[in-house]
């Protein structure tokens, strides 16, 4: 991909503009994976916008799908959030 179209920002959110999303609960494991999701937060903070990392200790990707405690509470978390959207 030629580099002036890795910067448009229907590619890359890196170069978006951010303001008045609505509000955005980012879940994940922390993993090494995990870290381009992980920065998502701060550009929405950044512009202006709600949004909220929560990160899970002992998860794995998609831990959330399992009959799991951990993701008991995780799921208990984005239904919290869902509902007061």
């Amino acid at each position: 991909m030629p580099d002036p179209l890795r910067r448009h920002p229907d590619v890359s959110p890196l170069y978006a503009d951010l303001a008045g999303l609505p509000s955005a609960l980012i879940t994940v494991a922390p993993t090494t994976r995990c870290s381009t999701t992980r920065s998502s937060s701060r550009p929405l903070a950044r512009a202006g916008n709600q949004a909220r990392l929560s990160v899970w200790p002992g998860g794995v990707h998609g831990f959330n799908a399992f009959p799991i405690p951990i993701a008991e509470r995780s799921n208990a978390e984005i239904a919290a959030f869902l509902a007061n959207a």
